[in-house]
């Protein structure tokens, strides 16, 4: 491919000279510059494509630890449903028994109210 751009620029340059009157050289000092430019073209594509291969395998890994993280916490969350539905149970039996003594403390609070109430009037006619 090298030999080829190499001729095609020859060629170009024999145009140009017919055209213009204006010599261009092709020596073969721009033949190997023509061979260096490849290479650091080559290696620093190389260079881009290692990276981004790098980087892709570092968000696979990450996603497949994801993944396994999410199995397990899937299977930790079939495991703890019946103990949670059991605990909300406990807890509505629960409720129940403080909504019953919240309504009791609700009377005993009336009761107290008014006795403080009759305290009070008897301590301001003393």
């Amino acid at each position: 491919m090298c030999m080829r751009i190499h001729r095609s620029v020859e060629v170009s340059s024999d145009k140009f000279f017919d055209e213009l009157r204006r010599k261009v050289y092709t020596t073969p000092k721009s033949y190997l510059d023509l061979i260096s430019l490849y290479d650091k073209k080559l290696a620093l594509k190389r260079d881009i494509f290692q990276k981004n291969k790098n980087r892709l395998s570092v968000g696979l890994k990450k996603l497949n630890d994801t993944n396994a993280e999410i199995a397990i916490l899937s299977e930790n969350i079939k495991e703890m449903t019946p103990k949670l539905e059991a605990k909300n149970k406990e807890l509505e039996v629960a409720l129940v028994v403080v909504n019953a003594d919240k309504e009791v403390a609700a009377e005993k609070e009336k009761y107290v109210s008014g006795e403080a109430e009759i305290v009070g009037k008897k301590a301001a006619e003393s």
